[in-house]
């Protein structure tokens, strides 16, 4: 994580959950970027909420980790999109599988960044936002940063 927001120099950053403290060392670590964090099945005690709803760049986002939404044995996402569609999302961000996935349906990104943890194929998510669109991308991690996460 460290590598990558490093080399992203993002305004912004998601967590998806489940290592919530690798989340507390990188605030630690950069301690001026914005976060917003919802906690995975993994992060037990947390205070995190289990999703979110935020405004960026005029687009509506709904966060989860996912797996209060069945994100791995519903190959159509069906209780993700109701989710999403009820909180009137534009773009959905969960995780919990641990696999990248990016898909448009009815009309809201749904994406997985994957896993950029200790993984064979870590990857990461960048979505940028201009006044007019939004683009978005999954990029593999490369693992150059010397501290962890």
């Amino acid at each position: 994580m460290i590598a990558a927001i490093t080399g992203e120099e993002p305004d912004l950053c998601f967590f998806l959950g489940d290592g919530e403290r690798d989340l507390q060392l990188v605030q630690e670590r950069f301690p001026e970027l914005a976060i917003h964090a919802v906690r995975g099945n993994c992060d037990l005690r947390s205070a995190l909420p289990s999703f979110l709803v935020c405004m960026v760049g005029g687009k509506r986002f709904f966060l989860t980790h996912g797996h209060l939404y069945h994100v791995k044995h519903d190959p159509e996402l069906s209780d993700l999109s109701r989710a999403a569609k009820e909180n009137t999302a534009d773009i959905v961000l969960f995780g919990h599988t641990h696999i990248p996935y990016i898909q448009s349906l009815d009309g809201i990104c749904i994406m997985n960044p994957g896993s950029i943890g200790s993984f064979s194929e870590a990857s990461y998510g960048v979505i940028e936002i201009s006044s007019e669109e939004f683009q978005y991308k999954i990029e593999k991690a490369t693992g150059k940063g010397t501290d962890r996460p």
